[in-house]
């Protein structure tokens, strides 16, 4: 449809999309809770078909549909930790076999700092330690209590590892950032980062 009549139709379609999707009209909290996602998923996914399928949606659209489809696990995630259903471990927890050192986490750090600094993405303050905040950090998450680790999966060292960063702040900017890359550093040292076939298990883009 390349009428004026169908454009109109497509500009409407889009937005109509993208209000409902994303601003979450169209999902009532009581039946989300009574009939879990699995509906909603299902309702994206003819949804996404039908609109791809007669180009009625713009290339804006068609972004919101590949969010929607990507993220709809941790929408169900979300729901089962508000319903307080989330497991307490991992399905498939992984005993850590590298630790992360201060020494590869500043070269890792380091690193990060000078590819955005090219890119004129960090500031000043970028990668500045506040005394031992990172060493006590990264020692807390390899302790032991009793002769037992503390943290035993390589999954949940690395995702204390993003939490501290971000609530204790050992850097003086970027922690979030910074916090995320030595999330995923760890997760790589334990040989966790990508699947079997090498694509990678957090994509860092959507297309």
């Amino acid at each position: 449809m390349k009428s004026p009549r169908g454009t109109q139709f497509r500009i409407w379609a889009t937005r109509t999309l993208r209000d409902h999707l994303l601003r979450g009209y169209t999902l009532h909290d009581r039946r989300l809770a009574e009939r879990g996602l699995g509906e909603i998923e299902q309702a994206v996914r003819l949804l996404a078909r039908t609109l791809t399928s007669h180009a009625l949606v713009t290339s804006e659209g068609q972004a919101v549909l590949d969010v929607v489809q990507r993220y709809s696990r941790a929408w169900r995630l979300l729901l089962q930790y508000d319903e307080k259903r989330l497991p307490d471990r991992p399905a498939h927890p992984a005993p850590p076999a590298a630790a992360l050192s201060v020494t590869d986490a500043h070269v890792a750090v380091a690193r990060l700092r000078e590819d955005l600094a090219a890119r004129g993405e960090a500031g000043a303050l970028f990668g500045q330690e506040r005394g031992d905040a990172l060493a006590a950090i990264l020692g807390a998450v390899e302790q032991t209590f009793a002769g037992e680790p503390l943290y035993p999966s390589t999954q949940a060292r690395a995702a204390h590892i993003l939490y501290f960063v971000i609530k204790d702040h050992p850097f003086g900017d970027s922690n979030k950032r910074i916090g995320t890359l030595l999330f995923l550093e760890y997760l790589r040292r334990n040989g966790l980062l990508l699947r079997t076939g090498g694509e990678p298990r957090l994509p860092d883009r959507l297309h």
